[in-house]
């Protein structure tokens, strides 16, 4: 996009250097809001101006247009818009030229912004109404991500938001650029998506044989239990092998992604069918079962399966999906992660061990609950059927 200009015409102005980092500059304004210029980006911002529905942001519209308090009070309720720019140039007794480069922009209100534009075009402002903008100038580009989330503290910024502005998730979006379901994937809170970024690295947890070893008896439950959790482990993985990535637990466990990705989807498409077929009674009556709304089914994209008016639930899928983690190793030669004997036989393998695994779960909702939330947290269901898996790998290496 490359470097935008806005003018600013401000009614007060001062300039402040920043007392330990001298090159930043920061440029105090009050500017009537009718004239704030439109267009301003928001690379900066951790996350977009949506949801302008809330009612906090219905009440800075009031408190703009003084439906309820008298004009010339906004400035003192709001606490205004923070913007990140390359160079702020006066060129007139109360005019100001700024320049935005590609990653900044406004950093810190941005629905103020997105009100303030609305306003313009469909609302009265009263001419009284005036905004603060801030605009600092010099700030070097390491110290945007963490000048972002330090702002956005009114309603808190989810990590993974943070972690996208920071890049962190580069890797994954490369790794999945190409896919059929990539546009359906929210980075970020403020993203549309039927798939959450934390779903993508739940996954990933739950084939950790790094953090998981087979052998030793534990198990990835907070991929299921303690998503947020995964995903701020998965920052601080990324964030300790900065210097050296191909040492990140997560960046080990790339090849796998796609695939693994794919399992799940088959094994929550089939665990109905597979049910039903063992006579063990009606799944789509099951609290572990999802029904679609009326008229509506569940698509399955990631295995590009046909839609379903049920799928299995996460609570009691995930230990499932997890259990075929038997089938992932760390190769000596390259340090990555890869399925022993290729993935079709992960496949071949859910062919062969399904029913067994749909009775043990039926078996486990008698002992631990009907609820999939319960299910999920089961340590007892989870070891269970990563034992059952283990069993059929070990009987196919002995032929």
């Amino acid at each position: 996009m490359g470097v935008t200009t806005h003018r600013l015409r401000a009614v007060e102005a001062r300039r402040v250097k920043h007392p330990v980092l001298p090159s930043i500059e920061k440029h105090y304004m009050l500017v009537q809001a009718m004239d704030l210029p439109n267009g301003i980006r928001k690379d900066a911002n951790a996350r977009e101006a949506t949801g302008l529905n809330r009612r906090v942001y219905k009440d800075v519209q009031k408190s703009l247009l003084a439906e309820q308090t008298s004009p010339g009070i906004f400035d003192l309720k709001n606490k205004g818009i923070v913007i990140l720019a390359e160079s702020v140039r006066k060129i007139g007794d109360d005019v100001y030229e700024v320049q935005i480069n590609d990653g900044q922009g406004i950093v810190d209100g941005g629905h103020t912004y997105e009100i303030i534009c609305d306003a313009q075009f469909n609302a009265s402002i009263p001419d009284e109404q005036y905004v603060e903008v801030q605009v600092r100038t010099g700030v070097p580009t390491d110290l945007i991500t963490e000048i972002s989330s330090g702002l956005n503290t009114g309603i808190a910024v989810k990590a993974h938001s943070i972690a996208n502005l920071d890049g962190k998730y580069e890797w994954i979006k490369e790794e999945l650029r190409h896919t059929p379901y990539y546009h359906r994937i929210a980075w970020r809170e403020s993203d549309d998506g039927d798939y959450d970024v934390r779903d993508l690295i739940s996954a990933l947890e739950a084939m950790n044989v790094i953090d998981y070893p087979n052998d030793q008896g534990t198990h990835p439950v907070a991929a299921y239990d303690a998503p947020n959790r995964v995903a701020d482990r998965f920052s601080s993985d990324a964030d300790k092998n900065e210097a050296y990535p191909e040492h990140s637990t997560y960046r080990r466990l790339r090849p796998i992604l796609k695939d693994a990705l794919y399992l799940f989807d088959v094994i929550r498409r089939d665990f109905r069918d597979v049910y039903n077929g063992q006579k063990l009674g009606n799944a789509g009556a099951l609290d572990i079962v999802e029904r679609a709304a009326k008229d509506k089914t569940f698509d399955f994209p990631f295995a590009n399966l046909e839609p379903s008016q049920f799928r299995l639930t996460k609570g009691a899928l995930y230990p499932l999906f997890a259990a075929f983690r038997n089938k992932v190793h760390v190769s000596k030669d390259t340090g990555l992660a890869e399925w022993d004997g290729g993935f079709q036989s992960v496949l071949d393998l859910w062919k062969a061990c399904r029913i067994e695994l749909v009775t043990q779960t039926q078996a486990a909702i008698k002992d631990y609950g009907r609820k999939p939330d319960v299910l999920g947290k089961s340590r007892g269901h989870w070891n269970n059927v990563h034992k059952t898996v283990e069993v059929y790998v070990l009987r196919a290496l002995r032929g």
